[in-house]
């Protein structure tokens, strides 16, 4: 079964919810929280620096390029909707697992 987190666009493209906490002391996965993967990381939510950031760290985590990420919702939100290009459902939920 796959995670709450992980939903799907209408087009099919994998999706995650992402709960994000800015101007933390360095990136970090922290988890769950309301159902979406908790991400703390160093940027301060101005000029979509932390926007930036979260993509980056994303695809740090797992493991695709920063361009194959998109920011579907959420840009001015703590929660936020990411889909990835260049993953499928099974992957992306394989990944996450990994990483909680």
């Amino acid at each position: 079964m796959a995670h709450p987190a992980i939903g799907r666009t209408k087009d099919g493209y994998p999706t995650l919810e992402v709960y994000v906490q800015p101007r933390s002391s360095r990136n970090k996965c922290c988890g769950v929280h309301q159902h979406a993967l908790k991400l703390m990381v160093t940027a301060a939510p101005v000029d979509g620096k932390a926007n930036k950031v979260v993509k980056a760290y994303l695809a740090e985590l797992f493991e695709v390029k920063v361009n194959t990420i998109v920011l579907a919702s959420g840009e001015h939100a703590r929660k936020k909707m990411f889909y990835f290009k260049s993953l499928s459902e099974e992957s992306l939920a394989d990944r996450l697992h990994s990483l909680l």
